[in-house]
């Protein structure tokens, strides 16, 4: 077999972005929309990869990847690469590492995609995917597969010495907070210094993670290194972090004003804040950085300006970011109180312009890295590797896509399966926060929740990026703002 590719992949946007980055290092890729006609080609063919994506109508990744095993033979040098964009998917089946010899997460980094197929191309492609000793320690591998670069890098509380720190230092890249993805709080008494990376800054906006098993209540989550499903949580929690904070403005992040901060912390965390916590130390409230008076006042602040909403809960009282709060977060609004409170939930966020000769949402003079809708580090890299013409259709074909989803009258199935495609195709394309959004979408109605609030945000998601295409001109405004049934404003 030679070094040809077979894409397995029934999104089309999906088969041409990668068609496109194969394309431009060279390889020649077959594209099959199913997984019968994925073995029809196979079979017919000489590949050396497939890259087979897990969600497949008729037939899911998984068993496509053992029935091309057993045609291929044992001993062929087929090498399988799973993508998924199931926070819940290919990398928690059981066998999933022994099948695979790699696995990647939607919306796919090119850079983690072309190391992946230069691995398997290279001297040593016909040998099991285990990295080289020389790349890093053995867990990269293990998060390499769950769509990250290699080991989170971590700040760990409390100190605990040498001989645990090397134990830990195992799993993750322990490092200062300036750096780091996540918090490791190791015992009750790391609490203190969770505090104090919260209240100086650096820590406001990872994760904490609970080693220990007694603080979930207080942190974003929990890992045992003997729990594969921990790791992909964990994962998957490391991306979600980072794409949100990645949305908010410098000026926001480095905002002191309690009512910013617990704003902040609310986004990012996709957190609701029980009052009942107020008197514990140990919870959440106190977990933010800010004292009992200075965190109720900024609760106070966010429900007067309709920022945020205060529900009942089992324990008492919740507080939830609304959309506007949403919203502000990114760059619509500060989070203060405003003499008409609607007009905080009117504000909008506006995409800034570049005066280089570009399409969408690129087409404006100082545009910002911290643009909450766009993010135009990944659409420039991803121009220098399939160009300005392939970008701007593939960008063209999302913006058609957004103008006809989440109609009210679709059933859960068609909502599921719309917001899997969004996730990669909105990815790709740099819109985070529509990603971001489609993922809890899509979570919500696979584990049967509720689906009602997370279809709002995607809803309003697709209608900002809708919006904000307008804004700059770079299609005939009325066909993108024009409405589908089921579209309306987030406010």
């Amino acid at each position: 077999m030679g070094d040809d590719i077979l894409l397995v992949e029934d999104d089309p946007g999906s088969q041409e972005l990668i068609r496109a980055l194969c394309a431009a290092r060279g390889y020649a890729v077959d594209v099959a929309g199913d997984g019968f006609l994925g073995l029809r080609l196979l079979s017919e063919r000489r590949h050396g990869i497939a890259l087979i994506d897990y969600h497949l109508p008729e037939m899911d990744g998984f068993a496509l990847a053992r029935l091309m095993r057993e045609i291929v033979g044992a001993k062929a040098r087929l090498k399988l690469v799973g993508i998924t964009a199931d926070r819940h998917g290919l990398a928690s089946r059981r066998g999933a590492d022994a099948l695979f010899d790699a696995i990647l997460v939607k919306p796919l980094d090119p850079a983690l995609l072309y190391a992946t197929l230069d691995r398997l191309t290279g001297p040593e492609g016909s040998a099991p995917a285990v990295e080289p000793a020389a790349a890093g320690h053995a867990a990269d591998t293990l998060w390499r597969r769950r769509g990250l670069s290699g080991r989170p890098r971590a700040v760990l509380c409390p100190d605990p010495g040498p001989e645990v720190a090397a134990a830990v230092g195992e799993a993750f890249e322990l490092g200062s907070a300036e750096t780091a993805d996540l918090i490791l709080i190791a015992a009750p008494e790391g609490l203190d210094g969770l505090r104090a990376l919260r209240t100086a800054g650096p820590g406001r906006f990872l994760p904490a993670i609970d080693l220990d098993g007694r603080l979930r209540g207080v942190c974003d989550g929990a890992f045992r290194v003997d729990d594969a499903e921990a790791w992909n949580r964990l994962a998957e929690l490391c991306r979600t972090f980072a794409a949100r904070r990645a949305s908010i403005p410098a000026a926001i992040r480095e905002s002191d004003d309690p009512a910013t901060r617990l704003l902040t912390f609310l986004h990012v965390g996709d957190r609701a804040l029980s009052l009942t916590a107020c008197a514990d130390p140990s919870a959440m409230m106190a977990e933010m950085g800010l004292s009992r008076a200075a965190t109720m006042s900024a609760v106070l602040r966010l429900a007067e300006t309709g920022l945020a909403v205060c529900g009942a809960s089992p324990d008492g009282v919740s507080v939830r970011l609304t959309e506007a709060g949403i919203r502000a977060a990114t760059g619509a609004a500060r989070a203060a109180p405003d003499p008409d409170p609607r007009a905080a939930l009117e504000r909008q966020p506006s995409p800034i312009p570049d005066p280089a000769p570009r399409t969408g949402l690129d087409a404006a003079p100082d545009r910002s890295p911290d643009d909450p809708i766009v993010d135009h580090r990944r659409v420039d890299a991803l121009r220098d590797l399939i160009g300005e013409a392939e970008l701007a259709r593939l960008r063209d074909d999302l913006l058609t896509r957004l103008g006809q989803a989440f109609p009210r009258e679709a059933p859960r199935t068609s909502i599921a399966h719309e917001a899997h495609a969004l996730i990669a195709a909105a990815g790709n394309l740099g819109f985070a926060r529509l990603s971001t959004a489609c993922r809890d979408l899509q979570t919500a109605v696979s584990q049967g929740r509720d689906e009602a609030e997370a279809l709002l945000r995607a809803r309003g998601a697709v209608q900002e990026v809708l919006d904000a295409v307008a804004a700059v001109g770079s299609r005939p405004r009325a066909p993108v703002r024009a409405r589908q049934p089921g579209h309306h404003s987030a406010a």
